[in-house]
């Protein structure tokens, strides 16, 4: 009967490419460290310099420092394709030829990355880590529609409008647009039927309720958005002034509420101040009666 002989534990057999590995490593860092010291170097160490860095990572891929694995975390929006393509790697590489600054860079340049983290994981993996944006509003350009994070940041166009998103108008709207809704919330059954805003004049905004075409607009101020908005709830608290037929509230004024109402249920609300359309009331402060 043979004797089967008895495989060398697996940390002998490692022992060989963890000593070349280490040895590789180090032997970078002493170049860094001399590169760092003596640069620039003379002109006529250039050639020399580069034969010895090529010679070095080449040393370096032959001892098993070389891109076999790409892993990557917290994808979802962003293709795989785009991650390669920023990465500008490919399988077999020298591992220690990446910047994974400059990766990380590249990565961060794609639309759908807020944040990322390049790691490389010796000896022969690099991980990826990605903090995606996540769309807060839907930014409306002519006929054109972009989702924008909460910092304002445009991440891509869209073909339609998405529903699930508030609509937002004007140049400057997503630089505002987080600062209102996060008014508007303060109030959450009434900022639930906010469906779109739109920026009048870069100073303030006009909001509308439950539609965006057919809904009643709301005309906020300049200033002290917090408390105009606060004066509405407490109307719809008392007399449920949303329920009524309504083309618009305006709250610009401290002292007095205007409204108009709807004379024909089937016509377009107002957008512009310029538009006349149905009976005006005026409300003033404190009395409830009609000017």
């Amino acid at each position: 009967m043979r004797r089967v002989k008895a495989r060398p534990p697996i940390w002998r057999q490692l022992a060989p490419h963890i000593a070349i590995g280490v040895g590789a490593v180090g032997l970078a860092a002493l170049m860094t460290a001399a590169l760092v010291k003596y640069a620039p170097a003379p002109p006529k160490f250039a050639p020399m310099l580069a034969d010895a860095h090529e010679a070095f990572v080449d040393f370096t891929a032959a001892a098993g420092l070389r891109l076999e694995a790409l892993t990557v975390e917290g994808r979802k929006m962003t293709r795989p394709e785009d991650v390669l393509a920023a990465l500008e790697v490919s399988r077999g590489s020298p591992i220690l030829t990446i910047d994974v600054a400059e990766a990380r860079a590249a990565l961060e340049a794609l639309p759908w990355v807020k944040a990322a983290q390049v790691e490389r994981q010796l000896p022969n993996t690099v991980h990826v880590m990605i903090q995606e944006r996540t769309p807060y509003a839907l930014w409306q350009q002519a006929s054109q529609y972009t989702l924008v994070d909460r910092d304002g940041q445009p991440i891509v166009t869209v073909p339609e409008a998405d529903p699930a998103l508030k609509l937002i108008v004007g140049p400057d709207a997503p630089k505002y647009a987080k600062e209102l809704f996060d008014t508007l919330n303060t109030v959450p059954d009434m900022a639930a039927r906010v469906r779109a805003a739109v920026r009048v004049g870069g100073r303030r905004w006009n909001i509308y309720l439950d539609h965006y075409e057919h809904g009643i607009a709301i005309r906020l101020p300049e200033k002290d958005v917090a408390a105009a908005w606060e004066r509405l709830a407490s109307l719809e608290h008392d007399y449920k002034i949303l329920a009524r037929d309504l083309d618009f509230i305006d709250l610009r004024q401290n002292d007095r509420l205007i409204v108009r109402l709807h004379t024909d249920p089937n016509a377009a609300p107002e957008k512009t101040p310029k538009k006349k359309s149905g009976p005006t009331a005026v409300l003033t402060h404190g009395t409830g009666g009609t000017t």
